[in-house]
This record gives structure tokens, C-alpha cells and sequence, in this order.
């Protein structure tokens, strides 16, 4: 497991519908990342914010994004290498 320092910035393409999100691709240090597959997904609180996190994966390493609702901005937090 490679650790980021710190959560990065990314951006993010998602469908909403309803409840759920759905994250398709993101972008980070200028490359995308095309998400084939959603492994987990799992919601937590920090005071009022709820920050929705997501296992996901590229097929070719995984990867730990989160989408904080109450500020709309989305963050990698971890990189898993394969």
C-alpha cells in the first residue's frame, strides 16, 4: 500500500441518482483514472459532514477516494499498488 501524505484533491466524474454515487473516472496530477469496478463503499460522519468513501479500482490498482457532501469536493485518500 503506497500512503498519501495527505488527502489530494481530485476531481471526479460521478452519476447521482438518488442516495446513490456512482464515481466513473477521476483526475489527479493531470491524468485520468477510468473506475472499472466500485469494491466498497461505506458512509462516515465528522460533526455535521457526512463524507461518503469508496474502494475503488482501475485494474490496475486500487484506490481510496471520499466525496465530502456538506463542501461538494472530492479527495484521494490512498493508493493501493498492485
Amino acid at each position: 500500500m503506497d500512503y498519501l501524505e495527505n488527502s489530494k484533491p481530485i476531481k471526479v466524474g460521478a452519476i447521482f441518482k438518488g442516495s446513490e454515487i456512482l464515481p466513473k473516472w477521476f483526475i489527479w496530477e493531470s491524468r485520468k483514472y477510468s473506475i472499472e469496478e466500485v469494491n466498497y463503499v461505506w458512509l462516515e460522519k465528522k460533526g455535521h459532514e457526512k463524507v461518503h468513501y469508496f474502494s475503488v479500482t482501475d485494474k490496475v490498482n486500487n484506490y481510496e477516494i471520499s466525496f465530502n457532501s456538506e463542501q461538494t469536493t472530492w479527495s484521494l485518500n490512498k493508493i493501493y499498488s498492485n
